[in-house]
């Protein structure tokens, strides 16, 4: 299997597959490349699909060490480094949206040709001056409880939150259930914590106006994670958007939607 060190030594695990232009696909919180199983193949026809799975997630190393979203920026470059990849569509889903975020800080868009957003929001709480949180009503309190769950009932907490990522009013099937649950599980519940409490002391919101690359907001209108139109505050927000709404996709349209999803994705970066 590939893996590239990063510059601590923890095993980072990626899959290439096809020739040409990069399409790098960053996974969600707890979740991993393989997520990506009914793109990667149309996707990788026309271009280089490259998954990477975070530190702690999927078939990378789970040391206990630096587990923070500005270490999985440094992580990503070195990756993009290692592989000499330039002319990037980097594409975060959920989490990994806010993996890009990072990126974009601390390296800004220098090998990058366009970002792709799943389904994320800049901002995980909800205020008096930001109704796109976590379910439309994250606040601090229920971001403790949730943090309470994830040492106390790991296994409980992900049979609430695993159908959540589908289509309001929908039924997964319980095998694709079942499997989402088995591979989020597979991170340590300490891995996972800290992600979560990375990701909610951040606030993206301020880098969005400088974003200086085309960006595809992919969202889910039946989004039980993200519930209200974020993707309306974002193309306010940021200079150069493109949208692509799946009516019968949640927070996942590119599992929920593959075809439909992986044509937006492409005519994207084909328009780049």
């Amino acid at each position: 299997m590939p893996f590239v060190p990063a510059n601590d030594g923890v095993l980072l695990h990626y899959e290439s597959t096809g020739s040409g232009q990069p399409l790098v696909l960053v996974h969600g919180w707890t979740m991993n490349g393989r997520f990506f199983q009914k793109n990667v193949a149309a996707l990788s026809e026309s271009y280089r699909v490259i998954t990477v799975d975070a530190r702690g997630h999927g078939r990378s190393g789970k040391e206990l060490v630096h587990l923070t979203l500005e270490q999985v920026a440094e992580d990503l470059e070195k990756v993009f480094a290692e592989l000499d990849l330039r002319d990037v569509v980097l594409a975060g889903w959920s989490l990994g949206m806010a993996m890009v975020y990072n990126y974009l800080h601390r390296f800004g868009t220098e090998r990058l040709a366009g970002v792709i957003d799943i389904d994320m929001t800049p901002y995980l709480f909800s205020d008096e001056t930001w109704q796109h949180g976590v379910f439309g009503n994250l606040d601090a309190r229920a971001s403790l409880d949730v943090q309470y769950q994830m040492i106390s009932d790991r296994v409980g907490l992900m049979a609430t939150l695993v159908p959540a990522m589908f289509a309001a009013g929908s039924t997964p099937d319980p095998e694709t259930l079942a499997w989402w649950s088995d591979e989020s599980t597979t991170v340590p519940d300490l891995t996972a914590l800290a992600m979560w409490v990375s990701v909610t002391s951040q606030d993206w919101r301020p880098l969005l106006p400088k974003i200086d690359v085309p960006v595809l907001l992919a969202h889910g209108r039946r989004s039980q994670i993200y519930p209200t139109p974020v993707w309306e505050a974002l193309t306010e927000l940021i200079p150069q958007t493109s949208l692509a709404l799946f009516d019968e996709s949640g927070h996942s349209p590119f599992w929920e939607q593959p075809e439909q999803f992986n044509t937006a994705v492409l005519d994207f970066v084909r328009s780049l």
